[in-house]
């Protein structure tokens, strides 16, 4: 059985209160929350792109910063269904942007803007009844210079003609073909034949509908009708269309889902299927590494780059939040610096990829590949080079990082010693010989092995301990400046000095039941022995403070009604010299502050507001060099930073990108001197197998 470490960091002294200095990692951004289709505009009129999400019957505005960050905006609520696809579009000649959307059903609605990212309510127009609709366009298809708006369905596609003003007429069906369905978000718009008139080009064919594959292309005749519909095979149901010019000709190609390219004569022909193997997600076609050739993005992060005749490059992958039912994909100019970033829409969260240049994109390093990695690890120089370590769990036992001293290329593999069944390691001086050595749980053990490192990298198991398999913490608890170890299983073990311990003790006579979930070690009533905080799934009782008597034993207090509790940590969060804690409360799956009077008593503050699944583990140091501990959450790819304002308070977290299995975060790990820069972040991340550090690119504040 796998068990977790709580890591903690004291943070004490100079925390008068600053300006909040945003710091900068090496990571993509992302937004949870604003989740659902997403499309960039300028809905402020700042002249900066920002990003609107449809999520259930939600839109939310992400506005702009000029950087390639953004600032969540106001959310409206339109009185409608499940949203679909939104165009954004000036529909009225105000030169504000206004809003087309797909409401789920047979209707679309407008929303005019106000010019400062607010919306007036939706004013919505209906077609006859149908089903799976969904692909949405807007363009003049009448030649008038009035805006047109064409939503596919199940029966055929519904032609919502512009009146002016951002007005419409009810949708009037057009059956492009009664044999056969087409399928919602599946259709696109271009001037495919070069007359100047938008075209349309349709997905047909759904699963179960018993209609052949492929896709239906009506060239517009420019007064809101069409030409008969030409229909195009392909080998499987489109599931999604883009279009771009892939072949370098200038004239506008057709992409199909399932991986299929057609390539157009310029005469409103194509010529195709051509066969190409795509990365999972909805794609988007676009240049983004300058060198005027297609390339393929994908809502999943998969980038193909162009070679050029229809050849690509194998895809790389860029993991974006959590990738749970991706959306799409909006390629943009976020910044203003002719390079095109990546917007990447999730169900529950966006994620804004910036371009480097050449066709790379910001979203950290994976330092190295760990084959069965856990979402945890033990970070200490353990060959004694004055360059931190990484201790990473696998399925075949531990394997140790050598850190490198170089931020392009953080880590060099090490040894590896095999255990069965390894737990989540923590690190430590067991034996005072200033060697950090190692303690884990593990099945193979039959309880924790204490291994004392060689200083090489190496370790040699030096004792069992007979405890149970939960969160691992070290403390001096009898005072003799030897660590002992506790855990969560409430047992506690005396070291010896060696790497040997004692026989375990229970440390609460009266424990809840099923023992205690987390263990935290700190001394908070200033006493100078260590005590524990603990947690556990009680409702009514779920912070416990474990005050050490100095006897031996602990005397037991309960924070009341904290609600069921995981993990905590403890800091001093207000500049007091007092131990604070930060709890992750079950009940509201969110992590919550108490501050500490120095007595042993807590009093809880504020909420940080970073949703996330049980079991996550927040870490605490400074990231922004204001002297001000900050609070550090992981959660479904995602990585919550909420920066401290010195007083027990913080901002609103903001999230970057760590790895989609992300558990544990562990900081100034990259190897580096802690001189050059402020601490990185690092992540080992079980659903890949790999470690990703993210390198701090803040600048240090002049003193």
């Amino acid at each position: 059985m796998r068990s977790l470490v709580l890591l903690f960091v004291l943070c004490c002294g100079g925390l008068a209160a600053q300006t909040i200095k945003q710091p900068t990692f090496f990571a993509r951004r992302d937004y949870p929350g604003a989740g659902g289709t997403v499309a960039v505009a300028d809905v402020n009129g700042d002249g900066i792109p920002d990003v609107i999400t449809s999520g259930g019957p939600y839109l939310s505005i992400l506005l702009g910063n000029g950087n390639g960050t953004f600032t969540p905006g106001l959310t409206t609520m339109p009185a409608g269904p499940e949203l679909g696809l939104l165009v954004p579009v000036d529909l009225n000649g105000d030169g504000i942007i206004d809003l087309v959307i797909n409401a789920g059903g047979n209707e679309i609605g407008v929303l005019f803007g106000n010019g400062d990212a607010t919306f007036q309510p939706p004013i919505y127009y209906f077609g006859g009844h149908d089903t799976l609709c969904g692909g949405l366009v807007v363009a003049d298809f009448t030649g008038n210079g009035i805006q047109d708006a064409v939503l596919s369905c199940n029966s055929g596609i519904w032609f919502f003609t512009g009146l002016g003003a951002g007005i419409f007429s009810a949708g009037a069906l057009m059956p492009i073909n009664p044999a056969g369905a087409t399928a919602s978000s599946t259709l696109v718009t271009a001037d495919f034949n070069g007359d100047g008139e938008p075209d349309l080009a349709v997905a047909y064919g759904s699963p179960g509908s018993g209609a052949s594959p492929g896709f239906l292309l009506l060239l517009g005749n420019g007064d809101g009708t069409f030409q008969s519909s030409v229909y195009y095979s392909a080998p499987v149901w489109p599931e999604w269309m883009a279009v771009g010019d892939l072949n370098h000709d200038a004239l506008r190609d057709i992409l199909l889902g399932g991986g299929s390219i057609f390539l157009n004569n310029g005469k409103g022909a194509f010529a195709g299927p051509i066969a190409i193997s795509l990365p999972p997600g909805k794609g988007a076609i676009g240049d983004v590494n300058g060198d005027h050739i297609a390339d393929i993005v994908t809502a999943d992060g998969y980038v193909m780059l162009g070679l050029g005749d229809l050849k690509f490059a194998p895809p790389v992958w860029y993991p974006v939040a959590s990738g749970a039912n991706p959306t799409n994909a909006v390629l943009a100019d976020l910044r203003g610096k002719g390079l095109t970033d990546i917007v990447a829409g999730q169900e529950s969260a966006t994620s804004v990829l910036l371009n480097e240049g050449k066709g790379t994109f910001v979203n950290g390093e994976w330092a190295a590949s760990v084959p069965g990695a856990y979402d945890c690890a033990a970070g200490a120089d353990f060959n004694r080079d004055g360059k931190p370590d990484l201790a990473v769990p696998t399925s075949q036992g531990i394997t140790i990082l050598f850190g490198a001293g170089n931020a392009k290329a953080p880590y060099a593999a090490g040894p590896s010693f095999a255990v069965s069944g390894p737990g989540c390691p923590i690190a430590g001086d067991l034996n005072g010989d200033g060697i950090p050595d190692l303690l884990m749980g593990a099945n193979g053990l039959g309880g924790v092995g204490a291994y004392l490192g060689n200083g090489d990298g190496t370790f040699t198991l030096a004792s069992v301990i007979p405890v149970g398999s939960g969160v691992l913490a070290l403390g001096d608890f009898n005072h003799d400046g030897i660590p002992d170890l506790a855990d969560s299983s409430n047992q506690l073990a005396l070291g010896n000095g060696d790497g040997t311990f004692q026989p375990p003790v229970v440390i609460d006579a009266s424990p809840p039941p099923g023992d205690f979930e987390w263990i935290a070690v700190g001394d908070v009533n200033n006493d100078g022995y260590s005590d524990g905080l603990a947690t556990n799934w009680d409702p009514g009782h779920g912070l416990y403070v474990l005050l050490n008597n100095q006897h031996g034993g602990f005397t037991q207090s309960v924070v009341k009604k904290s609600g069921a509790s995981q993990a905590v940590t403890l800091a001093d969060l207000n500049g007091d010299g007092n131990l604070d804690a930060v709890v992750f409360l079950v009940s509201t799956e969110d992590a919550f502050v108490y501050l500490g009077n120095g007595k042993g008593e807590f009093t809880p503050i504020t909420s940080l507001g970073w949703p996330g699944p049980d079991g996550i583990v927040q870490q605490i140091g400074d990231v922004n060099g204001d002297g001000i501990p900050d609070v550090l959450m992981p959660a479904d790819g995602s990585l919550g930073i909420a920066l401290g304002n010195g007083d027990g308070t913080f901002q609103a977290p903001f999230a970057v990108g760590v790895g989609q299995g992300a558990g544990q975060i562990l900081q100034n790990l990259h190897g580096q001197s802690p001189k050059a820069g402020l601490p990185d972040i690092v992540s080992p991340d079980d659903s890949s197998g790999n470690v990703m550090v993210l390198i701090n690119l803040t600048k240090r504040p002049m003193p």
